[in-house]
């Protein structure tokens, strides 16, 4: 993902959801600035399992002083 004209740093959360909206994992939680990011899923779970063959829902959210931008997309895993 890139973050864009930021000033400063933002609070950026990554986050990956089941279909049924229950978070699986939490890639990643703390300040950026702006610039192009990568975080990598190894497929497991906050619990350190792996996680069932499927389509899991990527999140990135960015909380600046003007409010929050969130995006979206599908990941599938199969094995």
């Amino acid at each position: 993902y890139t973050l864009l004209e930021l000033v400063g740093s933002g609070q950026v959360a990554v986050d990956i959801f089941d279909l049924s909206g229950r978070r699986v994992r939490q890639l990643y939680r703390g300040p950026q600035r702006s610039g192009r990011y990568a975080q990598p899923w190894d497929g497991r779970g906050d619990d350190d399992r792996v996680v069932a063959p499927g389509t899991y829902v990527y999140q990135v959210r960015v909380d600046t002083d003007e409010g929050q931008e969130e995006r979206s997309g599908v990941v599938s895993v199969a094995y």
